[in-house]
């Protein structure tokens, strides 16, 4: 008994590949037919035998064997980004007259002079001090506004830019192709 192993599969392949090469099926699309390989490089390559590689080998054509593409339609959605405006933040200086109310003190001395009570009177020699050059001195002091612009800060602005975000839904008619079987069957 023959052990059927790669190298029997190739002779057998070999023997099947020759015969088709000489009686090719007719087909639409040409068809590369492949020539005997030796051992070496067939072992390298053993997925070489497919179906759609060599349709002759398994007397197959066009006619038996047809594929159909069905399309379908999707919504595709694309957004695009455009500049609808833009907004200036700045500053300016106005004038105005400010007033302000300042209470200042201001002294001043009043000398008064009377006559004692019941008029004037005698005083004794002891009583009586008579001295040159005695002086009476008061201070007197007056306020004035001392009035000076400066500068605070009254208020702070921040200007930031925020995203709002919103879904837009569209909707259409899509398409798409189904397969209707009829079968004949006598």
């Amino acid at each position: 008994m023959e052990q059927i192993d790669y190298d029997y599969e190739e002779r057998v392949h070999d023997v099947y590949q020759t015969q088709t090469r000489q009686t090719p099926l007719e087909t639409s699309t040409p068809v590369e037919t492949s020539t005997p390989v030796d051992a070496s490089l067939a072992s390298s390559d053993r997925n070489r035998y497919k179906y759609e590689n060599e349709p002759n080998l398994y007397q197959a054509n066009e006619q038996n064997h047809q594929n159909l593409k069905l399309y379908e339609e999707r919504l595709v959605a694309n957004k695009s980004r455009f500049k609808t405006g833009e907004v200036s933040v700045g500053k300016r200086v106005e004038t105005e007259t400010a007033k302000v109310s300042v209470p200042v003190e201001k002294e001043s001395v009043i000398i008064e002079r009377t006559t004692p009570q019941g008029g004037a009177r005698t005083v004794s020699p002891g009583e009586a001090d008579f001295r040159e050059g005695e002086v009476a001195r008061m201070e007197v002091y007056e306020e004035t506004a001392d009035v000076k612009k400066q500068p605070i800060l009254r208020e702070e602005v921040k200007v930031k830019k925020v995203v709002d975000r919103d879904t837009v839904e569209a909707k259409d008619t899509v398409r798409r192709e189904e397969l209707d079987i009829d079968r004949n069957d006598k």
